[in-house]
């Protein structure tokens, strides 16, 4: 009886990028984070399921969270709950809905209603991107929570 126990060349690939992966986030040489949550209002009310992203100004991996029914949120960089990167960062919040799509049996994507594609913005669109919204913050160790006031203007 033989055993064939080469290794399939295919594999490689894979092998390759989920080691990647596991090995860029985790580990000693991660940058340290600080731990960072918040809430969002939008004209003095909670604002449930916007997303909150925090990017550093001198680069690097951003922090994201997304708020609950009492907007608040609680960022995450690497794994859940660990914060963000140290420094200054500019901050982005979205909330909108899409409409249009049509659905086939499966709930899949049916195509675009004749009516087609609309965009709304719960939280003004302004806000979405960083570089527009005005929104700034210093990360640094024991921060208070963020209190995002934002204005439908």
């Amino acid at each position: 009886m033989s055993w064939d126990v080469r290794f399939p060349a295919r594999w490689l690939l894979p092998l390759w990028v989920c080691w990647s992966l596991l090995a860029a986030g985790c580990g000693p040489g991660r940058p340290k984070t600080v731990p960072v949550t918040g809430v969002v209002t939008l004209d003095g009310k909670a604002v449930e399921g916007a997303g909150v992203m925090l990017s550093p100004e001198a680069g690097g991996r951003p922090a994201s969270g997304t708020t609950d029914k009492e907007g608040k949120f609680t960022l995450k960089t690497f794994e859940a709950g660990d914060g963000a990167l140290p420094g200054k960062h500019l901050i982005s919040v979205t909330r909108k809905t899409t409409t249009g799509f049509l659905a086939d049996e499966d709930g899949l994507s049916g195509g675009i209603a004749p009516e087609g594609v609309k965009e709304t913005w719960i939280v003004p669109k302004k806000y979405s991107d960083c570089k527009t919204s005005g929104l700034t913050v210093e990360v640094t160790s024991g921060m208070e929570p963020l209190v995002l006031e934002l204005t439908s203007d």
